[in-house]
């Protein structure tokens, strides 16, 4: 590995060095540049990375963009930890310095504070790629053994609805998310009555076909409906049973938007009840 220039500005060199210093940190298979940048890659969805960029990373000659240390950052995690790996929010705080050179105490507490900022951000991001490994490895294992039962039992092209919904399922007409808070309200308002008469039975079965019928974000828009309004064991309810009845995919995809609205115990839940 080619030292770093010592003629690079001081926010390019210190980042770098603690880029270089994850490196022994990170899981087998990703020891070289091209494997780095193959992952991350496939991991990001990105087709702009090279072995070349990735080296210029590690150099300090271009300053790595905050998606990329998140993504290290996430794939450390799943490494080795004899020392001290750095924290996420430490790592931005080096980018921003970097991108935002600067002597003034003033400033570099706001880029701290912009750090921080950016760290929350990501961290939904880190977390969503540590849920997504976690499934494809347990469906893997499934794969391995065999079994007929699980996610293989289950379609492989979502179900239509059994039930008519105020708003029907028609992916293509879906142009605004003001249509999945609408049928989320409507939802949420039907199960909570149903709830407080103890009318536990039909707000199950009212929530299954609403899990059945709607695409992963409305599922995710009915979640966040039902925790605003405290409804929370129906909320569990919705999550283990989608786990248990839909495909792998849309189980994901649920996933992935509850992180977004910041739900990371409820996307736990969720991917906890799929890999039971």
């Amino acid at each position: 590995m080619a030292a770093i220039d010592p003629g690079l500005p001081a926010g390019n060199r210190k980042l770098a060095e603690a880029l270089r210093a994850m490196r022994p940190m990170l899981p087998p298979g990703l020891e070289t540049y091209t494997a780095i940048a193959a992952q991350a890659a496939r991991d990001c969805n990105s087709e702009r990375l090279s072995k070349t960029t990735i080296s210029r990373y590690f150099s300090g000659k271009l300053i790595a963009p905050g998606w990329f240390i998140c993504w290290l950052h996430a794939a450390m995690q799943l490494g080795r930890h004899a020392g001290n790996p750095p924290s996420l929010e430490d790592l931005l705080t080096l980018q921003r310095s970097a991108n935002n050179p600067t002597d003034c105490s003033g400033c570099n507490s706001l880029i701290r504070e912009l750090g921080h900022s950016e760290a929350e951000r990501l961290t939904a991001t880190s977390r969503r790629w540590h849920l997504e490994r976690a499934l494809a490895e347990r469906l893997d294992r499934g794969r391995r053994a065999g079994s007929g039962a699980g996610d293989q039992a289950r379609p492989t092209s979502r179900r239509r609805p059994r039930i008519t919904l105020p708003v029907p399922y028609h992916r293509a007409d879906r142009q605004d998310e003001v249509n999945d808070i609408r049928a989320a309200d409507y939802i949420t308002v039907r199960v909570s009555e149903l709830a407080s008469q103890q009318n536990h039975h039909e707000a199950t079965a009212t929530l299954s076909n609403a899990a059945a019928a709607l695409p992963p974000a409305e599922v995710a828009a009915v979640v966040v409906s039902l925790r605003s309004r405290e409804v929370n064991d129906e909320a569990e309810t919705l999550l283990k049973g989608y786990a248990r009845d839909q495909p792998a995919n849309d189980i994901m995809s649920l996933a992935c938007c509850l992180l977004k609205y910041g739900l990371f115990s409820d996307a736990e839940v969720l991917l906890s009840a799929a890999v039971e």
